[in-house]
């Protein structure tokens, strides 16, 4: 259960990725065995953890990241880089004998973009050191986020161990992979994209009929609430008194990569300062859209005063 509202700066751990993004802007996805020339080309950290967490701290909470890095330099370089943006990465491990995660990202010109991602060293989090991290964190933590880019042993200990000490879970359940319904079991939210919902559900949601009951569904599983992400659709919030389409801000889309983290980031932030639901979800909303208005991962995540200025340009053109 949600516990009492501690401050507007809340305290969170987030587990989950860290990753090198090689980011390509491409005129469209190349065919096979095509040499294809790309207007621009940019290395920068990111991984759905890692983007959360910056996004959550730009936002105005505080984060811990929990996870492993090579010991290597795009390890280094996403260590500089999370510290700078104040990130606490003392539960970031080195694996020596792993490499850093890496990821291509193609970005085409209406934003939408592919993945392939090579985990590495996210993969080599133990559940030993994940609970040496996390437990001195539980009794000053208001959330825990988490996704599915960490090993499952981990989750399900970290779920525990959170459950435990009152403290309400945040499940970004991506990417779709078959893990086990105990870790969204009583989540304060969950929070798939399409795709991952309709990997947990088992059909396909092809139009608002069936995104509600894919919602519906995803709440009779556990979770207090349910948060469908729809990109440019906006999202639909499903909880036990209420069922609601939230609208997307309109917005020219540059690249959506990080725009899943960082609408994750805004809910939790925007729940745990104790705004009601549907007003948590339209500021997500907003997080996602900045993220999603200018190329990249990390760098694009947002900062309050742009979210805000979103909102209130929204609103002075309704």
């Amino acid at each position: 259960m949600l516990h009492a509202l501690r401050t507007m700066s809340p305290t969170i751990a987030i587990i989950g990725s860290i990753v090198t993004d090689i980011v390509v802007q491409t005129p469209r996805i190349p065919a096979s065995g095509e040499n294809m020339h790309a207007p621009r080309i940019q290395v920068m950290t990111g991984g759905k953890a890692a983007n959360a967490a910056v996004a959550f701290r730009r936002l105005g909470g505080r984060a811990h990241l929990l996870g492993n890095t090579g010991a290597d330099g795009f390890g280094q370089q996403a260590r500089v880089d999370l510290e700078a943006e104040g990130v606490d990465i003392s539960g970031v491990g080195a694996d020596p004998d792993q490499p850093t995660g890496s990821g291509v990202l193609l970005v085409e010109p209406d934003g939408q973009t592919a993945f392939i991602i090579a985990p590495g060293a996210n993969l080599t989090l133990k559940p030993q050191q994940l609970e040496a991290n996390l437990r001195p964190l539980l009794p000053h933590l208001d959330g825990l986020l988490f996704n599915f880019e960490s090993p499952e042993a981990c989750l399900l200990l970290a779920a525990d161990l959170a459950r435990a000490h009152d403290v309400p879970i945040f499940v970004d359940a991506g990417p779709d992979r078959p893990y086990s319904p105990e870790l969204w079991r009583d989540a304060a939210i969950l929070t798939p994209n399409q795709p991952e919902a309709e990997a947990i559900v088992g059909y396909p949601i092809t139009d608002d009929e069936s995104a509600v009951a894919a919602a519906q569904d995803l709440l009779a599983r556990g979770p207090q609430s349910v948060v469908l992400k729809l990109g440019a659709r906006g999202a639909l919030l499903a909880s036990a008194d209420t069922i609601q389409h939230i609208p997307a801000f309109p917005i020219t889309a540059v690249d959506s990569a990080g725009a899943g983290d960082a609408f994750t980031a805004g809910l939790t932030l925007a729940v745990l300062q104790g705004r009601a639901l549907p007003q948590a979800v339209r500021f997500a909303n907003a997080c996602g859209a900045v993220a999603a208005s200018r190329f990249g991962t990390m760098p694009a995540m947002p900062r309050l005063a742009e979210v805000e200025e979103l909102r209130a340009a929204a609103t002075a053109t309704a």
